[in-house]
């Protein structure tokens, strides 16, 4: 069984959405519905369904956001009237960004495209690889120190200090490592558990993660802070 909450501000809308995903997708379950951000981030919290659909301009929490504090294993899905979000969202990991009004077709294809990612179980990688000039680079994930996303494309960065474009979305990342390894510290940024020297905690309170060779630390979100309590 298949889970998803829609979160958008307008209940005619909410109606709309669910009616439509009825038809496209009968045997999906929406656990939850959202009248705002607030309220879709406790629901998202405590459901942890397996897709959300989330309206970008809402009360409380925006979309974009709300989106780098739900849970990893959440695939996210934007539903909006307004196209300049979009490079924002894909940067967030969405498996897809649909322009309101919302039409039969095209929600399908998005259909189409979650039932395949539920239905499918890569085996886990074991090397990063990208084409610089003529020459391909590969990369042992076990020697990976981080993960960083800039925009559709994935930066990995290792522990000897080397580092990889990889066109490939952080997201989409994320489903083909180890979660008990990786650990999304913040919602542009992975780190390898192995790879961590130190955890920080500055006078504000923040926390930063310092990885073995990095010169720089990488902050950690205040919804990912629990992560690293005790330690």
């Amino acid at each position: 069984m298949t889970t998803a909450l829609i979160a958008d501000d307008e209940p005619q809308l909410l109606d709309e959405i669910q009616q439509l995903l009825a038809d496209a997708w009968p045997d999906l379950t929406i656990v939850a519905r959202a009248r705002n951000g607030t309220e879709a981030r406790r629901l998202l919290d405590e459901l942890r369904p397996d897709v959300a659909f989330l309206d970008i301009r809402m009360p409380g929490i925006d979309g974009l956001t709300l989106a780098g504090l739900a849970p990893q294993g959440t695939r996210l899905v934007f539903v909006t009237a307004h196209a300049e979000h979009a490079l924002d969202a894909f940067e967030h990991g969405a498996v897809d960004y649909l322009r309101k009004p919302l039409t039969p077709a095209r929600l399908a294809a998005t259909v189409q495209r979650l039932r395949q990612q539920g239905a499918a179980t890569p085996e886990k990688l074991r090397f990063l690889q990208a084409w610089t000039g003529n020459t391909m680079k590969l990369m042992d994930v076990e020697h990976i120190a981080a993960l960083r996303s800039e925009l559709r494309h994935t930066r990995a960065l290792s522990q000897g200090g080397e580092n990889l474009l990889l066109r490939t979305s952080l997201g989409e990342l994320i489903e083909q490592l180890d979660p008990q390894l990786f650990w999304q510290i913040h919602r542009g940024s992975v780190v390898n558990a192995r790879a961590i020297e130190r955890i920080e905690r500055r006078d504000d309170g923040e926390l930063w993660v310092h990885l073995r060779g990095q010169i720089h630390p990488l902050p950690v979100s205040r919804a990912q802070r629990g992560r690293f309590k005790g330690m």
